[in-house]
């Protein structure tokens, strides 16, 4: 069981941590306005750029808010004296643990099956492969089974310079 002086330094650690990501999420631009009045001229890897960026901001501070929702709830934990156990099993939290992720509550069993329920098992598979058929899409075939995409768009033309040809030949000299 945690002691007294330890549940209040990880208090003050979280506290902390909440004062420092309440701050980011409050500072964060996001206002992405180019100064451009139209983006016709544009090229596209420049709005490319632009959305990366938002979907990046959006990803950190989606990332902040879910750590500062686990910091509410761990010092709710501390109010109500239940920090440092897991909301699981009701076993004892390691110190360990505890010192690496203060706003952790609950231990490394429930907290690896937590992650795999969630999707973030790392030895999972895209979840797009679940409705991909490998046996149309890895073939290339179209789907009256004669010929892939490619092939009918290039009969209408296509980059290829005579050296890409397979016997090398300009058919135009």
């Amino acid at each position: 069981m945690l002691s007294e002086k330890q549940i209040e330094t990880f208090k003050t650690r979280l506290l902390k941590e909440k004062e420092k990501t309440e701050t980011n999420i409050e500072n964060r631009e996001v206002d992405y306005d180019t100064g451009e009045l139209s983006s016709y001229d544009n090229h596209p890897g420049d709005s490319g750029d632009e959305l990366f960026l938002r979907e990046r901001d959006q990803a950190m501070t989606d990332m902040q808010e879910d750590m500062l929702s686990d910091v509410d709830l761990a010092l709710q934990a501390i109010d109500n004296g239940t920090y440092g156990v897991c909301k699981v099993c009701g076993k004892e939290i390691e110190l360990d643990r505890l010192d690496i992720i203060p706003e952790t509550l609950l231990c490394i069993e429930h907290a690896k099956e937590e992650a795999e329920r969630e999707g973030n098992d790392p030895m999972s598979r895209p979840s797009e492969e679940d409705v991909l058929d490998p046996s149309v899409t890895a073939t290339g075939k179209d789907i009256d089974g004669t010929t892939d995409g490619f092939s009918k768009v290039s009969e209408f033309g296509n980059s290829d310079t005579p050296s890409d040809k397979e016997d090398g030949i300009d058919p135009t000299r």
